[in-house]
């Protein structure tokens, strides 16, 4: 009796399944790698001599007792008597033109010459006898000898003079005097830097 073609194919499968599956079986699905064939299952973690294990293991946190007689910071810790010069009255962005002239005005109160001097720009102008040389180091000797003025600056305005050049006036305290001061910086690689300086009045 003639076999139909879906009976063959019938006989056929079963076959192929059983050779794949010998095939499989057979042949090493890693080949000669020297490393897998060479490989060994890791020892396990073991805590080093001394240790007991760790508070998770133990089964909580051992809190040491207080000292009978705790050391005390000299001097106690205490807040700031003022905030930060460039903690203003209004928010500050990082790197414009109030921040540098906040940070001039922090430089000056903590006596810090030099860093107030690189405020000033190479193309500082002064009409005073020297120049800006002169008016600079004048400057410093101030900053170091001279009467410390308040670290806040206040009544800070701003006002464009061109591009990348601005007109920033402030009151700046010392003790019991005020000075209306106004800045004009310019920015160059180095940030807002002061390119002329004048006292406006005093109060």
């Amino acid at each position: 009796m003639p076999v139909s073609s879906t009976s063959l194919r019938l006989l056929i499968l079963p076959g192929l399944a059983v050779a794949v599956l010998t095939g499989c079986a057979t042949n090493n699905p890693c080949g000669d790698n020297p490393e897998y064939l060479a490989a060994r299952e890791r020892p396990r973690l073991e805590m080093p001599e001394g240790v007991t294990g760790s508070e998770r293991l133990s089964g909580g946190m051992t809190i040491p007792p207080a000292a009978p007689d705790p050391a005390k910071l000299d001097p106690a810790p205490k807040c700031l008597d003022q905030p930060p010069a460039y903690f203003g009255p209004k928010a500050v962005m990082a790197g414009s033109v109030e921040e540098a002239v906040y940070v001039w005005g922090s430089a000056w109160a903590n006596r810090k010459p030099d860093q107030v001097a690189s405020f000033y720009s190479p193309q500082f102008q002064s009409t005073e006898n020297g120049g800006a040389t002169a008016y600079i180091e004048d400057r410093k000797q101030q900053v170091a000898n001279g009467a410390a003025p308040d670290a806040r600056l206040e009544e800070l305005k701003t006002k464009d003079a061109g591009p990348d050049r601005k007109v920033v006036t402030f009151v700046q305290r010392f003790g019991k005097d005020a000075y209306v001061k106004e800045l004009t910086l310019a920015k160059d690689a180095q940030g807002w830097r002061i390119v002329a300086e004048r006292t406006l009045q005093k109060l």
